[in-house]
């Protein structure tokens, strides 16, 4: 399945952050969460700093762990984290087609 996650990071979160604690996740490998698969991860220039990130999930459980992940190695680092399943919009023209 795949998943997107809208982020937005609380004001006092600087790039810097963002990359220090992502390496320190890799290195206790916590993350990515096994079996998911980071497909893009995005991220604006903008203050606060907010981005996307397209996971493919075997199920919701993976989702929820990646979500957790984060949230528990540095509270407040989200400000918004939204998570939703979604298709291709070809995938989703062709179902609605065949209606």
């Amino acid at each position: 399945m795949l998943f997107v996650s809208h982020w937005e990071l609380n004001e006092n979160i600087t790039p810097k952050d963002i990359v220090q604690l992502a390496a320190e996740l890799m290195e206790k490998n916590v993350w990515p969460i096994e079996g998911t698969e980071v497909l893009d991860f995005y991220v604006t220039t903008e203050v606060p700093i907010w981005g996307m990130t397209i996971l493919e999930a075997e199920n919701e459980e993976q989702i929820l762990k990646d979500v957790a992940v984060w949230s528990n190695a540095k509270l407040g680092f989200f400000k918004v984290r939204r998570v939703t399943p979604v298709m291709a919009a070809e995938e989703a023209i062709r179902i609605v087609m065949q209606m």
